[in-house]
């Protein structure tokens, strides 16, 4: 009976969503119009809708909607998130001058749907959305709630799904349709992002302290970029059996100005470590390189702003749980054989299942989308994973919901 949910839709829908949502452009912390469409996308389908004010710690608000489908109360409640924000810098793409369709065009060309957005993650939403329209178009009653939360902010730290969360919402389990290459996503890494900034002399002509040439013994401390950090040296924790390779960091940025000079840096960490316990780890570093250098002066910051905190590292969602069971038998059904489950394809990337099991919520990660390098030129996302995901989900759905 599950699989009959896929007679009530035709696989161009999810496709021609993703199109629309591609083309309406949704830069982080800029994503009211893609929350207001998709109120309205959702509301004239029936679902019951709200559009939250998700208020940003610099004074703004931005918005995200969230619709329902009712159960009778009989059994667990089921939650799809995706969210809306899309990778920019500075407001543009990546290499933008050297992207051959258009960032917002939502074009397809030899199977591939191009666009800003299309792996991260307009894909995945399209197939969630798409997803909870087949179930609510095949009629059938459902035991439990069928919640989409289309959430702002991930790549901000996960500010729309922890507003959901303060919100009161709760559901039994939850998918996060992050791309995944249709792995099943049962850990992820978290990060602690933040700044070192160093101060020393502004002067001319004369011998000073320079706070560029300082930084470098950070840049040393910290070295080499994205390569595990050995156990037992400057990083306290335990290496994870399901996240070989991490914890591992960084140094993505380095500005200065006048006599100050600010290196940024992303932390991936694994279960069991803390914000806490790496900012004590790293102000150790820095202690002992100050004790070396009288006229090193440094200041550890973190979070790297008070607009967007980090993001926690939660354990693994077993494999036993019954969404990570119904998920590998709905991937089965529809695509022939077992999925991968575990880090998968998504090793190395965050995402924000980690607020949802930090409230308790089974979560998992599932979408659509093989990243093969990030960030992208000419973002792009295959046209058949976006259908296959939608297939998955809606079984998944059916069969969380219905039995």
């Amino acid at each position: 009976m599950n699989e009959s949910v896929l007679t009530q839709f035709e696989a161009h829908e999810p496709v021609e969503l993703a199109q629309h949502l591609i083309r309406i452009p949704s830069l982080l912390w800029h994503e009211s119009t893609v929350g207001r469409w998709t109120a309205d996308w959702l509301h004239e389908r029936g679902f019951e809708v709200e559009l939250q004010e998700v208020p940003l710690r610099d004074g703004r608000v931005t918005h995200q909607a969230i619709g329902r489908l009712r159960g009778d109360g009989s059994g667990p409640s089921l939650m799809l998130c995706g969210h809306t924000d899309t990778s920019d810098w500075n407001g543009r793409p990546f290499r933008e001058d050297q992207w051959t369709h258009g960032p917002w065009s939502g074009e397809i060309e030899d199977g591939y749907l191009y666009g800003l957005g299309a792996i991260n993650m307009k894909g995945g939403l399209a197939a969630m959305l798409m997803a909870a329209e087949a179930l609510r178009r095949s009629g059938v009653p459902l035991r439990g709630d069928l919640v989409v939360a289309c959430v702002v902010a991930e790549t901000g730290g996960g500010v729309g799904a922890q507003h959901l969360i303060a919100s009161g919402l709760r559901t039994d389990y939850c998918i996060v349709t992050e791309a995944s290459n249709l792995d099943v996503g049962t850990i992820s890494v978290g990060y602690v992002q933040g700044k070192v900034r160093v101060t020393g002399e502004f002067k001319h002509r004369v011998p000073y302290v320079n706070p560029i040439e300082k930084i470098g013994k950070v840049i040393d401390a910290f070295s080499p970029s994205y390569q595990q950090i050995p156990p037992q040296s400057w990083l306290r924790y335990m290496p994870h059996p399901l996240i070989p390779g991490f914890p591992a960091m960084a140094v993505r940025n380095i500005e200065h100005f006048q006599d100050t000079t600010t290196l940024m840096f992303d932390l991936r960490i694994v279960p069991g470590m803390t914000e806490e316990r790496v900012r004590e780890d790293m102000q150790v570093v820095l202690d002992q390189i100050a004790a070396a250098d009288p006229d090193f002066h440094a200041e550890l910051v973190i979070p790297q702003s008070e607009q967007q905190p980090n993001m926690p590292a939660r354990e693994a969602t077993p494999a036993t749980s019954p969404v990570v069971a119904a998920l590998v038998r709905a991937h089965q059904q529809a695509v022939g054989q077992q999925p991968i489950v575990g880090a998968g394809h998504r090793i190395g990337a965050t995402a924000d299942t980690c607020h949802f099991k930090g409230v308790g919520i089974a979560c998992v990660e599932y979408g659509p989308g093989f990243i093969p390098i990030w960030p992208m030129v000419d973002e792009r996302i295959e046209v058949a994973q976006i259908v296959t995901a939608t297939r998955v989900l809606a079984i998944t759905a059916a069969g969380l919901l219905t039995e």
